[in-house]
């Protein structure tokens, strides 16, 4: 039975600029520094997949990791990750293909955050803040996942 890592990540620090819609609000320099950290951990997990909300904040947290990469993963921007709900993502990693042994979801809060205590109970981090990192591991099919 194939061993599965799901590593579901909170962007990183994003600003508040007047005037700007949520969708378009950017990294802050400690984001893209927090990005950069987390990207290193990343690395080491080797993801072979990604969804990522199509937000500005969620592409320049993918734009940082991805730097920190020797393999560039099959990349997806999922539309529906943006503003969805624990239940969705949970679908959206039903949809990776099977051939991905890890995969990088990287959303907003709260769902990440909920989807990461739905997954791992008291195991998941108990605060999620910007750029926070789960690791879920499960053996089975992607659909196999709770």
């Amino acid at each position: 039975m194939t061993a599965r890592t799901l590593l579901i990540l909170r962007h990183a620090s994003a600003a508040d600029v007047p005037g700007t819609a949520d969708v378009e609000r950017p990294l802050t320099p400690l984001g893209r520094t927090e990005a950069t950290h987390v990207g290193r951990q990343i690395a080491a997990m080797h993801p072979d997949h990604v969804f990522c909300s199509p937000a500005r904040r969620t592409r320049q947290t993918w734009d940082q990791i991805s730097a920190q990469l020797k393999a560039q993963p099959t990349i997806d921007f999922e539309p529906g990750l943006y503003q969805a709900g624990p239940d969705t993502l949970r679908e959206q990693v039903w949809q990776t293909p099977d051939e991905a042994t890890t995969l990088l979801l990287i959303g907003h809060n709260p769902a990440v955050h909920e989807l990461a205590w739905q997954l791992l109970g008291n195991q998941a981090p108990q605060h999620f803040p910007p750029a926070s990192l789960a690791v879920v591991r499960f053996p089975g099919k992607w659909t196999d996942l709770p």
